[in-house]
């Protein structure tokens, strides 16, 4: 199958990965394989190109750059807010994540808070990824239309 006729057909695969040089946080490597829409976004830019040039069957290993992967970490994206405007915000603590929806594409985002203050925290709305290069293994079990 040539690469163009590739965009929009549905991969299935397994995978296992995260931070380069940290410990996976996502495994999906056993089981049944995940469907990922080719050349939609549903996975970092560095994954898709990977699914546009692997064979049905291949496996392997990705390093993805991190402005192919999350991002930049962006130091704008730490916010301080009002503990009331946050759903149990005074029983939150550096680490805690919160759901935050995107007002541009109405998902939600992970959030984490990052410092506590007596009537304030700050949050930071970076993705927990941004800024590092990530590392996955990937197989390609098959590629669908459906």
């Amino acid at each position: 199958m040539r690469k163009e006729e590739r965009l929009g057909k549905y991969a299935l695969i397994r995978y296992r990965g995260g931070a380069l040089g940290e410990d996976p946080v996502e495994d999906c490597s056993k089981g049944e394989p995940q469907r990922v829409r080719i050349g939609y976004c549903e996975v970092p830019n560095g994954i898709d190109n990977a699914l546009f040039e692997m064979e049905i069957g291949e496996s392997g290993t990705v390093v993805v750059s991190p402005n192919l992967g999350y991002g930049d970490y962006d130091p704008n994206g730490l916010r301080v807010v009002s503990r009331n405007e946050i759903p149990d915000g005074y029983n939150l603590d550096v680490g805690s994540v919160l759901g935050w929806r995107s007002p541009i594409t109405r998902q939600v985002l992970p959030v984490r808070v990052v410092e506590v203050f007596d009537d304030y925290v700050k949050l930071d709305y970076n993705h927990p990824l941004a800024g590092k290069s990530l590392e996955y293994w990937i197989e390609l079990v098959d590629i669908v239309d459906e």
